[in-house]
């Protein structure tokens, strides 16, 4: 069986994955629009677990 053949550029791998990923899918502007919905969501996410665990989570629930 024979091994596998690179399929990527042929010189060596110069920059760092994590500067890459952050290029292509972050800051992209194909990406932009998509990842700015995901922050959104991601804050409100947040900002109701901040609220639940607060002390304000009682003006929830009405007492009587």
């Amino acid at each position: 069986m024979a091994a596998p053949q690179y399929l990527g550029p042929a010189g060596s791998q110069s920059t760092n994955p994590l500067t890459a990923f952050w290029r292509n899918q972050v800051i992209n502007p194909e990406h932009r629009e998509g990842n700015i919905n995901i922050a959104r969501a991601t804050v409100v996410f947040i900002l109701g677990v901040a609220f639940v665990r607060s002390s304000f989570s009682s003006a929830l629930v009405p007492v009587f």
